[in-house]
C-alpha cells in the first residue's frame, strides 16, 4: 500500500508539479540511518529547530564527487551560492536517528508517505537555517546551487528528535578530508 501511494504521489507531483517542474523520484531510507546536519560553526539550535539533514553516507558521495572542493560541495547543499566562495567555518553535525523521526520537505498532503518518510508539515516546509533561497526543490531534495541540478535528498528533522542517541561534530574540513 505505502509503495502504491508513493508511487501516486510521484506521478501526481511529475505531472502536476507545484513549482513548475517534474519532481525526480526520492530513494526509501532504512529504519535507521545517520543523518548530518552541516552549518557555520557559530549556529545553535533550541529543543523545537527543525534541521535540514541529508544523509550521511550520500554527503560522503557528494565530497568525493565534488574532489573535495570546500566550495563545491557547499554549493551543492544549497549553502553557498553560484559565485560564492566560503568565507566562514562549517561543521557537521551526525546524528543516528529513526526514519520515524524524519519528514520530508515536499508539496504533497502532509503525513503522506514517500519513499518511507512522510511529507512535513506545513511549518516544516520551510528551508532550514543557513539554507540559500532557491535551493529548495519542494521535490524532497534540495538544488545544487552551482550547477542547477538536482541536489541530495533532503529531510527535516526536530533537534529534540535527533539528539535522542546523542550526536559527534566534526569541523567541516575533516569531513572533507576523509569524505
Amino acid at each position: 500500500m505505502r509503495l502504491l501511494v508513493a508511487t501516486m504521489l510521484t506521478l501526481t507531483l511529475t505531472c502536476f508539479p507545484g513549482a513548475g517542474h517534474a519532481c525526480e523520484p526520492v530513494a526509501e531510507v532504512g529504519e535507521a540511518l545517520q543523518v548530518a546536519w552541516i552549518s557555520k560553526v557559530p549556529a545553535t539550535a533550541s529543543n523545537q529547530t527543525w534541521l535540514q539533514v541529508v544523509q550521511l553516507g550520500d554527503l560522503r558521495s557528494l565530497i568525493t564527487r565534488s574532489t573535495r572542493d570546500s566550495g563545491a560541495a557547499l554549493r551543492a547543499l544549497g549553502l553557498l551560492g553560484r559565485l560564492q566562495k566560503p568565507r566562514a567555518a562549517y561543521k557537521v553535525t551526525v546524528f543516528e536517528v529513526p526514519r520515524s523521526a524524519l519528514c520530508r520537505p515536499m508539496e504533497g498532503v502532509p503525513g503522506t508517505v514517500v519513499a518511507g518518510v512522510p511529507i512535513c508539515d506545513t511549518p516544516e516546509q520551510r528551508a532550514g537555517a543557513g539554507v540559500k533561497a532557491g535551493s529548495y526543490s519542494s521535490c524532497g531534495y534540495g538544488t545544487h546551487l552551482g550547477a542547477g541540478v538536482r541536489g541530495l535528498d533532503v529531510f527535516r528533522i526536530r533537534w529534540a528528535d535527533a539528539v535522542t542517541k546523542g550526536f559527534c561534530v566534526l569541523p567541516w574540513e575533516r569531513m572533507l578530508a576523509e569524505g
